[in-house]
């Protein structure tokens, strides 16, 4: 592997391997990322950002850490280059956050640091021979009928004309942008950007530059405006291929290459390739993560290579051509670019930067700690699933209801009116998840008459229990129990005891006769023979609230079984 010398710059093992010829021997270059030096962990890389949220929360400070964190990433990077033999790097336009934005905007100069570390970044490059360029983002559009736009624009050709005047790499540190959007009438929009060009200020105009695109405008659309202002045209190969020309590219060369010569800049272009097996125009627009092969350029322009790889590209270009000496270890394996990728978002998914942020601090010099807002109570959503309703009637007393059950909506059964008298007792209470429950126990008389008696038989569902309810009355009972013993179907009934004491009524299990719905209660005390009498003739059945949610009617007719439910 490659080794890095106290200087900073790695030492590589030199050879030549080449398997395609060409007579080209201009300068290969790469955009704004090192894969290689972008997965180290610290990485090294330029476009460490915010969101603006952040930059407007915490503040000038933030910014300048993240502008001189970026600039001074750049020397390691030229370095690296330098000993991999690649000459030509495209700038991120990243390197400063938010510099053109209205609100949080700044001018780079304020900067603390970073002017001198730019200028370090200008010497070294100066001495070497690399040329550094810069591409503005994709809504730096001049032409725009909008005119906050256009200002826009101009704000973020400031920040990027005075970062190159920083480094001091002359006009060929060119700034290349796009024609932008036609707006529905393509001659109107070009016609604009010509009055548009007059309004830019001169130091920024000596440094842009026009690419055609893939979308809107051709080589051909441009060629035009860029003779007419003497704007240098970035030939994009690969845009080309998309969105062509009435000639070959190659045809326009002659007139692409005078711009430049007039203007004593040296030519570059960009070129790039579609990824395999791409159909849609979307799929055409993407880059490779490699190129196969160089353009049919002219020997000596400078070539910047648009690939996913970056700077594995270009070596891998050099290693096929025989354009420059190649280590061992490059270009690496597309497994391994892709473990590198992993690295990178992995390792340095966070950037920790140390910033100098404006605190309060007491009287003795401490820092006083923001208050923080109390947490968001969060309201709690209960459902309630409410099976019957009740209604007061003026008519009755106090504890008489009438109760409706609910109908069930999937089920299209007739309603039952039945009229029950209730007593409520209070139990025990108990403590439930910190909470403290009372337990309430309802004990009610339930009255049908033989046509109800008839209709509930019906609704009754299969395999379903009965349940019937008598209701304790009278004074002499006061110590009723509210809730029977289960007993287990088949066993043998006990008899109950008269010394006993308990006003009771157990349990019983309806006739294995489908169509027998009255039920033998046990048999009572001696003591409440007559009362339990009263209450059997009075409710010779009695209905469950289970069957205030009634099956369907086809279930007529078939076999129910109840059990009672006693007070």
């Amino acid at each position: 592997m490659a080794t890095l010398s106290a200087e900073g710059a790695v030492a590589l093992p030199k050879r030549s391997m080449s398997n395609l010829t060409t007579t080209y021997h201009g300068r290969l270059g790469y955009a704004c990322l090192n894969t290689v030096l972008r997965a180290q962990n610290p990485a090294i890389f330029c476009s460490r950002t915010c969101r603006l949220a952040t930059a407007k929360e915490k503040g000038q400070d933030y910014l300048n850490a993240l502008c001189l964190a970026n600039a001074k990433n750049i020397l390691p990077m030229l370095k690296w280059n330098d000993a991999n033999s690649i000459k030509f790097m495209r700038l991120s336009s990243e390197m400063m956050p938010f510099a053109s934005h209205p609100e949080v905007g700044y001018s780079i100069y304020d900067v603390p640091g970073l002017v001198e570390v730019l200028e370090e970044v200008g010497a070294y490059a100066k001495a070497k021979g690399h040329r550094l360029t810069c591409h503005p983002g994709q809504y730096c559009q001049l032409a725009s009928p909008r005119e906050i736009v256009f200002e826009n624009a101009l704000l973020e050709l400031r920040y990027h004309c005075d970062m190159l005047d920083i480094i001091g790499l002359g006009k060929e540190s060119v700034m290349i942008i796009h024609g932008g959007g036609v707006y529905g009438d393509k001659a109107a929009t070009l016609l604009r950007f010509r009055e548009r060009w007059k309004l830019v200020p001169e130091d920024i105009q000596k440094r842009i530059v026009l690419e055609n695109d893939e979308m809107c405008y051709s080589v051909e659309d441009l060629l035009p405006i860029c003779e007419d202002l003497d704007i240098p045209l970035v030939l994009d190969w690969h845009h080309a291929a998309i969105n062509p020309s009435e000639h070959p590219s190659t045809h326009y060369l002659p007139r692409i290459d005078a711009i430049w010569h007039r203007r004593g800049i040296k030519p570059k272009q960009h070129h790039s390739e579609g990824r395999p097996g791409a159909e849609t125009m979307q799929e055409r627009r993407a880059h490779s993560a490699r190129i196969e092969r160089l353009p049919p350029c002219q020997d000596n322009v400078d070539l910047m290579i648009e690939a996913k790889d970056k700077e594995q590209a270009v070596l891998q270009l050099f290693r096929q051509y025989g354009l420059q000496p190649v280590a061992d270890e490059y270009p690496i394996s597309l497994e391994r670019q892709a473990e590198l990728a992993k690295l990178a978002k992995r390792a340095n998914a966070k950037i920790t930067l140390e910033v100098d942020l404006k605190v309060e601090v007491d009287e003795g010099g401490n820092e006083i700690a923001k208050p923080k807002s109390p947490p968001k109570k969060r309201k709690a959503s209960i459902k309630k699933r409410v099976r019957v309703t009740e209604e007061e009637e003026d008519d009755v007393d106090e504890e008489e209801r009438t109760i409706k059950p609910v109908r069930n909506p999937r089920k299209k059964v007739k309603d039952l009116v039945i009229e029950e008298k209730t007593e409520v007792e209070e139990g025990p209470t108990q403590t439930r998840g910190g909470r403290t429950v009372k337990k309430v126990v309802y004990t009610e008389k339930i009255e049908l008459d033989e046509e109800e008696q008839a209709e509930v038989a019906k609704a009754a569902p299969k395999r379903r229990k009965v349940a019937t309810k008598a209701k304790t009355v009278g004074a002499e009972t006061p110590e009723t129990k509210t809730g029977p013993a289960k007993r287990k179907r088949g066993t043998a009934k006990t008899p109950a005891s008269e010394a006993d004491g308990e006003a009771n009524i157990e349990e019983s299990i309806a006739s294995t006769d489908p169509k027998a719905k009255k039920v033998a209660p046990k048999r009572a005390k001696p003591a409440q023979d007559e009362e339990a009498a009263t209450i059997r003739a009075a409710a010779p059945v009695r209905q469950s609230r289970r069957l205030s949610k009634p099956r369907s009617p086809k279930l007529d007719g078939r076999q129910s079984r109840g059990a009672n439910i006693r007070a």
